[in-house]
């Protein structure tokens, strides 16, 4: 019996019965080819697991030639509509039901007034009567083309970053002819498309919109409008649902539109959708990192919203809703909130995936197999590599040992959790020891691998992932040789301080060469403690890797006031005492003197010398995660926990 009371009861859109109010919302899935056995899988897997509303993100309506082809289903062409079909009838074979989101990117727009910088920094012309018009066509096709594949509706956004707020936003639009102006004309085009899939779709099919209903971030007076166009949807009495974001707008604002765990809260729209659900008579879905289940139902409880919306929590566990539902929450994998794996790979080109669960895109391929041949497998190094390893392996049915030199696992992950900001990153250690128990494996802390305890243990095979650690001397991608004065006492790494607890005096530089969330953390943490600290780094600004993810921003505002930031600038040298300091572009020298501490982010040598060891041993040997190739950036865990996977399916 579920504890929560209005999540999981059932909840009617226009004619849609919808068994439960969990809706996943659109979120692009690049690299799984369009309608594939992968790309089906992965809605079949996430209706399977208790979404009751699904929506195909990012079906264009028409050609964009700066999207990478394969990117996204092409709406407008009925050569696509077999493989809309294949995730149309994945998602209904499980209960659940699915729309087709329409969406438009052009290099034009309302008016040619206000830079647009959706796929490129450009701005773009006017749009024609005509194109317009053949706008809106393109947008009832493609809705047609959805209802032909068996989809239960269609929706497209108004925010976002997407094209149509060119023509509801008076920031955007600046026309003149019935186009423009008012909000009735600014809102023109959308009652046109919505009248076109009425008057050509069946009754029963449903239509809603995805709307920002605040854009003060880029200027905006808030709420006031927003709330005007979805009161206009709301009355005209064509719209079944409202899915409610704010402040969101690729690229300038993206940290709103995909907040991550630095946010802090959860429902980051709410607030937006309270305010829209006074003004309206239809349903209303928002959300905006919901990972809490009983957050969500209290939502709904409080009037706020009608639906959550949900799409990193069912990446990260696609069975987040029947968890949630038999009250299994400890078992819910959580989504941490660092973005990387999902939305930034999709930012330069690599397939999507997530941190936290590796088989995304594998879904339609089920539980790995069995193995045939059980082996005694140790895994050496209890980190996110060697927690997946050892989690796969015994999940084939291989005998697991793990062992880990401290007294803790998760490796850099536990570190990383230690920082402000990036509390949630625990629960990838705390998920992946309650399944390691479960299964059973040997897990051996304060346990240091070596050859002949691996002997000793009868191993036949090893996976080595024992990580690597920061470098003491300083060297990084932008200075290879060691920082004078590196080897003194009181210079220390974040290991040294975060693990194993190394005091630190009053005056502190922290030397940064690795563009990520470590070496801000802490920082921020130290400033937290009352220490006078100086964020030192080559870079122009804070965490520059995290920049597409507009992450860069939230720790600079998070930052700035706490500590004096020095970029463009390396440290020349190290003494006793004192730091010398030198621009990067100019050469001027700095002295910060009275200096208690230097703390050097800069790179992470693998730790491979047990691989090394191991080479001659007759052995199965494998090797994985940071030992075999060190991130000191993005993507650090979300490799680790992957190359894990790829090691133990490997046995």
């Amino acid at each position: 019996m579920t504890r929560f009371k209005h999540l999981f009861s059932p909840f009617k859109i226009g004619n849609l019965e919808i068994r439960n109010r969990v809706f996943m919302s659109p979120h692009g899935m690049a690299g799984l080819p369009i309608g594939s056995e992968a790309q089906a899988g992965y809605f079949e897997a996430r209706a399977r697991g208790g979404c009751g509303f699904m929506v195909i993100a990012s079906c264009m309506v028409q050609p964009e030639p700066l999207m990478p082809p394969g990117w996204f289903i092409q709406a407008y062409d009925r050569e696509q509509i077999p493989a809309i079909r294949n995730i149309v009838d994945a998602a209904h074979k499980h209960g659940s039901k699915i729309v087709m989101q329409g969406i438009w990117i052009s290099q034009a727009a309302a008016s040619g007034s206000a830079p647009h910088t959706m796929m490129a920094d450009t701005q773009p012309r006017s749009m024609t009567v005509p194109e317009i018009r053949a706008l809106v066509e393109a947008h009832v096709i493609a809705a047609q083309h959805a209802e032909e594949a068996g989809a239960d509706g269609f929706e497209f956004p108004i925010g976002g970053g997407a094209g149509m707020q060119s023509f509801t936003s008076p920031l955007y639009n600046k026309r003149t002819d019935d186009y423009g102006g008012s909000l009735e004309n600014r809102m023109r085009i959308i009652m046109e498309i919505i009248d076109g899939i009425r008057e050509r779709c069946n009754p029963d099919f449903v239509v809603g919109l995805a709307v920002n209903a605040d854009d003060s971030t880029l200027g905006g007076d808030g709420l006031s409008e927003g709330l005007a166009i979805c009161k206009h949807l709301s009355d005209s009495g064509k719209v079944d649902w409202l899915r409610i974001t704010a402040r969101g707008q690729k690229p300038q604002m993206t940290h709103y539109h995909y907040p991550s765990s630095y946010m802090g809260e959860q429902g980051t729209h709410i607030y937006a959708a309270a305010e829209v659900k006074k003004v309206v008579d239809i349903p209303v879905v928002s959300g905006g990192r919901i990972v809490d289940p009983a957050f969500a139902d209290q939502l709904i409880e409080d009037g706020k919203v009608d639906m959550i919306f949900v799409a990193r929590s069912v990446i990260a566990d696609p069975e987040w809703p029947n968890k949630a539902q038999a009250g299994e929450l400890s078992e819910i994998r959580a989504c941490i909130g660092d973005l990387e794996g999902c939305f930034l790979r999709s930012c330069i080109g690599h397939p999507v995936g997530c941190t936290v669960n590796p088989e995304i895109g594998s879904e339609y391929l089920g539980e790995p197999a069995t193995t045939d041949r059980p082996k005694r497998v140790v895994i050496a190094g209890g980190g996110p590599a060697g927690m997946r390893a050892a989690y796969d392996a015994a999940r084939r049915g291989h005998d697991v040992t793990l062992l880990e030199r401290t007294g803790q696992l998760g490796g850099h992950v536990t570190m990383q959790a230690m920082l402000p900001g990036l509390e949630d990153r625990s629960d990838v250690i705390r998920w992946m020891e309650l399944q390691l128990n479960k299964l059973n494996v040997d897990i051996r802390l304060h346990c240091e691998a070596t050859p002949e305890l691996i002997r000793e243990l009868g191993a036949e095979a090893v996976i080595v992932t024992t990580g690597a650690r920061y470098a003491k001397d300083g060297v990084s991608k932008n200075q290879l040789t060691p920082i004078p004065g590196s080897e003194y006492e009181h210079v220390f790494t974040p290991e040294e301080i975060l693990l194993e607890h190394e005091r630190v005096g009053k005056k502190i530089v922290i030397y940064d060469n690795t563009s990520y969330e470590v070496g801000p953390g802490i920082a921020e943490l130290l400033a937290d403690q009352g220490k006078e600290v100086f964020f030192v780094t080559i870079d122009s600004g804070m965490a520059m890797s995290v920049a597409e993810l507009g992450v860069n921003k939230v720790i600079s505002k998070r930052l700035m006031p706490k500590v004096t930031f020095i970029p463009d600038t390396q440290i020349s040298e190290i003494d006793p005492e004192n730091v010398t300091l030198t621009n990067y572009y100019t050469g001027e020298t700095t002295v910060l003197k009275d200096v208690h501490n230097t703390i050097l982010v800069t790179s992470k040598p693998p730790q491979d010398g047990l691989f090394h060891a191991l080479q001659d041993s007759g052995l199965e040997v494998y090797v994985a995660g940071d030992a075999r190739e060190a991130y000191w950036s993005v993507f650090g865990t979300d490799e680790a926990i992957k190359d894990g996977r790829r090691a133990a399916m490997m046995l």
